[in-house]
């Protein structure tokens, strides 16, 4: 669990703390939020995301990192599951009254890993696979810096053995970071 929530941490650093140059030639607007995942037969209840994105209107870029997390209490079936998505792509917003939809598609990576009991035996597992995010999400401004975010994704992971469907959907907060 810890590995996940390091990568987070420093995934979190790297979108908040951005060079002096890029900072001051535009905003950078940052979320931070809940998110739920679920993938073929599972669903993560537990999860955050955070993600950076350019400016307000029209075509710019978007960049995220989340973890996701379950823990399995079933019997004959002890432990926990996480999951690591982070991606970069484009993203175009719209400006429709006090909101502002947009579309983007993120590609990236996935990271997953099981440390499960199975009927008394230890299963330490972990894969990585390519994957692209096509999604859509509003933002609702509340204050000059402040807004509120809704998303859904769909995204396409490309493991080895078999490519997988899976779903996520978010709820945080944004800042404009000037």
């Amino acid at each position: 669990m810890f590995k996940p929530l390091s990568i987070l941490m420093v995934g979190a650093v790297v979108l908040v703390f951005p060079r002096t140059g890029v900072a001051q030639s535009a905003p950078l607007h940052i979320s931070l939020g809940y998110q739920m995942l679920h993938i073929p037969d599972e669903t993560y209840p537990i999860g955050l995301a955070v993600a950076a994105s350019g400016r307000e209107t029209g075509l710019t870029w978007a960049g995220e990192i989340g973890w996701a997390a379950d823990d399995q209490n079933e019997p004959g079936v002890s432990g926990t599951l996480n999951f690591v998505q982070y991606g970069a792509g484009p993203r175009w917003t719209a400006a429709v009254h006090n909101a502002r939809p947009f579309v983007q598609i993120l590609a990236g990576a996935v990271h997953t890993s099981a440390n499960l009991t199975i009927n008394g035996a230890s299963l330490v597992d972990s894969d990585n696979a390519f994957m692209l995010q096509p999604g859509v999400g509003v933002i609702v401004p509340f204050a000059r810096v402040w807004g509120v975010i809704g998303q859904g994704d769909y995204r396409r992971a490309f493991f080895k053995e078999q490519g997988e469907n899976e779903f996520r959907w978010m709820l945080g907060v944004r800042i404009v970071a000037r």
